[in-house]
């Protein structure tokens, strides 16, 4: 079973971020209106979550090269220490 420690936590943000990172802006984000502040329907200010939400997805795009490197150790110490 998957107990709670930090590596365990670290792997479930890890999947989070990947997952966030995977959507396109273009194609998926577009259609709900969280590809870009500019282009929201409404006023930005009356949908804070919203706009918390776009900056989200922007600033998981930055951590590509990061997120990288932090797959491949996630690979590396699950093959060598067998994983759970």
């Amino acid at each position: 079973t998957m107990g709670f420690s930090l590596w365990n936590i670290f792997k479930a943000g890890l999947l989070l971020t990947n997952a966030l990172m995977i959507l396109n802006r273009k194609r998926f984000l577009a259609k709900y209106g969280l590809d870009h502040v500019a282009n929201m329907t409404v006023d930005p200010a009356s949908r804070p979550l919203q706009v918390q939400l776009i900056g989200l997805l922007q600033a998981v795009q930055y951590l590509k090269v990061p997120v990288i490197g932090c797959n491949a150790i996630t690979i590396i110490f699950e093959l060598i220490l067998g994983g759970t």
